[in-house]
């Protein structure tokens, strides 16, 4: 369990970077004997304005000051090194979570969409429906990962709300007719 954290500790911030990419290294090039590491310290500042935390700087080998940034909370973290050098990161939700996420749901729908259908419960497949609306919302606001083009998008969401809305109104005008035929 400890080589992970280890390995972690060694890779360099990048721009733009996912949470399980922390901790990591801040480096800093400096002419150490004109300025020591230890003399310098690390302003992280959360949103570009809270400071988040304030940090001394080791030496990393001749030519370079490290620190560790342990930020994981997702937003855009500003360093501001004390020889006026700036940087800044950007800690993103990993795209493979959102994969994630719609594979599970989309599994929850189709044994919903089954059950409805092979049980004959057609409060199973009006659920499914509305699982599908929420995706459909989903996608709509959030896009699918790596989904740039907006036509595509959108006539995506537009085929997932038929389905939903199909497998709403279909099992609750079969649940009507039966209410009216009680009565």
């Amino acid at each position: 369990m400890l080589i992970p954290i280890v390995y972690a500790i060694d890779d360099n911030c990048k721009g733009t970077m996912d949470e399980n990419d922390i901790p990591c290294l801040l480096l800093l090039t400096v002419n150490q004997s004109v300025t020591p590491c230890n003399t310098l310290t690390t302003l992280v500042f959360d949103n570009g304005s809270t400071l988040a935390y304030r940090q001394a700087m080791h030496q990393y080998n001749s030519f370079k000051c490290n620190n560790t940034f342990n930020q994981t909370a997702f937003g855009t973290y500003t360093i501001l090194y004390e020889t006026g050098d700036t940087g800044t990161i950007v800690i993103e939700e990993d795209e493979f979570q959102q994969y994630y996420l719609y594979l599970a749901v989309i599994l929850v729908f189709f044994i919903l969409v089954i059950l409805g259908y092979i049980k004959g419960i057609g409060e199973f497949t009006m659920i499914a429906g509305m699982l599908a609306m929420i995706i459909g919302v989903n996608v709509f606001t959030n896009s699918f990962p790596n989904l740039t083009n907006d036509f595509l998008r959108n006539s995506i969401t537009v085929i997932i709300w038929g389905v939903g809305a199909y497998l709403i109104i279909a099992p609750a005008a079969e649940l009507f007719e039966k209410w009216k035929e009680k009565e």
